[in-house]
C-alpha cells in the first residue's frame, strides 16, 4: 500500500489541504485570505499560488449552539492527564445549520470571499491559476443527544437524533436524513453561487473518530452519507486522530467509509510522541494522506512550549524521510486560522515557518 497520492484528475488534482475556520463573529477577511491562496513574500507582494484547496469548518453558530460532537471538560489537553471530553450539552439544531450554509454562501461569505481573493490575486501573481481552487465543506455532527432538531419539511414531524422514545435503528435513520438534506442543499446553493475560481470537491465529517454503542451509530451513517455523496459526484474526507482504533476505520475506509483520511501525526500536541515516523508509516500502510499540525500560539496544557519549533522541524524533515512531501496529498491544520498571523509577525522565526511551509507545499523544501 501506498500514500494517498496528489495530483488525481478524479479529485481535481488535490495535494494541499488547508483547514479554514469560520468564524461568524470575526471572519477572515480578503487581505488575510491572500496569504493562504498565495504566498506573500517578504516586501508583502504575492509572487505564487500556495494551497490548492481548502476546508471550510465551523464549530458553532451565533446561535451559540454546537456544530461539533464533544467538549473538554478537563483541565488538560489531547487526552493527557486530566482530559476528559462530554458531548455538547446544547447541540446544533435545524436552524443552527442553517445559519451555517448562511455564513458559507451568503454575498460576503466564506466561499464568495475566498473566490473574490482568488480573482483578486490572479491579477498580480505572473503564474497563471493551473486549476480551480478546491472547497471541501465540513458537515456538522448529528448530534446523538438531540432529541428535537427542527423540521426539515414542514409537512415532517421534528427530527430526533436520540434514542428516547424510539429505538437506536430509527434515530440513526434520522441523523443520516439531517445529514443527506445538507449534501443536497450545500450542492445546490455552490451550482446558483456563480463561482469562477473555485471548484465544489466534497464534504469532511466533522468528529475526529466515530462512536458505536447503545445509543449511537456512527458507522452506519457515515456509510450511507459516503453512497450518497458519491452519488452526488462529490468526494468525502476525513481527518482523524493518530490511535489504534481510527487506524482500522482507515484501513476499512476507501470504498465503503471515505475517499480520503488524513491521519493526525498529533506529535505537535502529545509531549510523549517524539517523531511523525509511526503515524507516517500508519498512513503510508492505508493508502492515506498526512496532516501537518502547527500552532503561533501553543496553549501551556499541551506541554509542547517552544519545543514547538522543532516539532514542526519532524513534521517538515519527516515529509522528505518518510516520503509524504511529494508522494501524499497532504492537510494542514495551522492553528484557528494562524497563517496570516504567522506570515505578518514580529518575529523572524515564525515569518521563516510560513515560508518553510510554502516550499513544502511546492516540494521543494529542503531539511533544516
Amino acid at each position: 500500500m501506498s500514500y494517498f497520492p496528489p495530483r488525481q484528475p478524479d479529485f481535481n488534482y488535490l495535494s494541499h489541504l488547508e483547514i479554514i475556520g469560520w468564524d461568524n463573529i470575526n471572519p477572515l477577511t480578503m487581505s488575510d485570505l491572500k496569504y493562504y491562496i498565495a504566498h506573500i513574500n517578504e516586501k508583502g507582494t504575492p509572487d505564487d499560488w500556495f494551497f490548492d484547496s481548502f476546508l471550510v469548518v465551523n464549530s458553532w453558530t451565533l446561535n451559540g449552539n454546537d456544530l461539533y460532537c464533544d467538549v473538554n471538560i478537563g483541565t488538560t489537553r489531547c487526552g493527557g492527564g486530566d482530559f476528559f471530553a462530554v458531548p455538547v450539552s446544547n447541540p446544533a439544531t435545524f436552524a443552527d445549520w442553517t445559519l451555517y450554509l448562511e455564513s458559507l454562501f451568503s454575498k460576503d461569505g466564506a466561499l464568495s470571499r475566498i473566490d473574490r481573493t482568488i480573482k483578486e490575486l490572479k491579477g498580480i501573481i505572473r503564474t497563471p491559476l493551473p486549476f480551480k481552487r478546491n472547497i471541501v465543506i465540513g458537515i456538522p455532527y448529528p448530534h446523538h443527544n438531540q432529541f428535537r432538531f427542527g423540521k426539515i419539511k414542514k409537512s415532517a414531524p421534528h427530527l430526533n437524533f436520540s434514542v428516547i422514545g424510539q429505538n437506536l435503528m430509527k434515530a440513526t435513520e434520522q441523523r443520516f436524513e439531517a445529514c443527506r438534506w445538507f449534501v443536497d442543499e450545500t450542492i445546490a446553493r455552490f451550482s446558483k453561487g456563480k463561482f469562477h475560481n473555485i471548484n465544489f470537491l466534497g464534504f469532511y465529517w466533522l468528529y475526529e473518530s466515530m462512536h458505536y454503542s447503545w445509543d449511537v451509530d456512527d458507522h452506519w451513517v457515515v456509510k450511507e452519507l459516503y453512497k450518497h455523496i458519491r452519488s452526488r459526484n462529490g468526494r468525502f474526507f476525513w481527518i482523524p486522530f493518530f490511535s489504534s482504533f481510527n487506524e482500522t476505520i482507515m484501513s476499512n475506509s476507501p470504498g465503503f467509509y471515505f475517499d480520503c483520511a488524513f491521519l493526525q501525526p498529533n506529535h505537535m500536541f502529545y509531549p510523549w510522541l517524539r517523531d511523525v515516523k509511526h503515524a507516517a508509516e500508519a498512513a503510508a500502510a492505508r493508502h492515506g494522506g498526512i496532516e501537518i499540525e502547527y500552532y503561533l500560539d501553543i496553549a501551556p496544557a499541551f506541554g509542547i512550549g517552544k519545543e514547538k519549533y522543532r516539532r514542526l522541524r519532524n513534521y517538515l524533515n519527516g515529509g522528505i524521510e518518510y516520503g509524504y512531501m511529494k508522494q501524499s496529498a497532504c492537510a494542514y491544520f495551522i492553528g484557528l486560522n494562524d497563517l496570516h498571523k504567522i506570515a505578518t509577525h514580529r518575529n523572524p522565526r515564525e515569518r521563516e515557518v510560513y515560508h518553510d511551509l510554502f516550499h513544502f507545499v511546492k516540494g521543494d523544501y529542503e531539511r533544516k
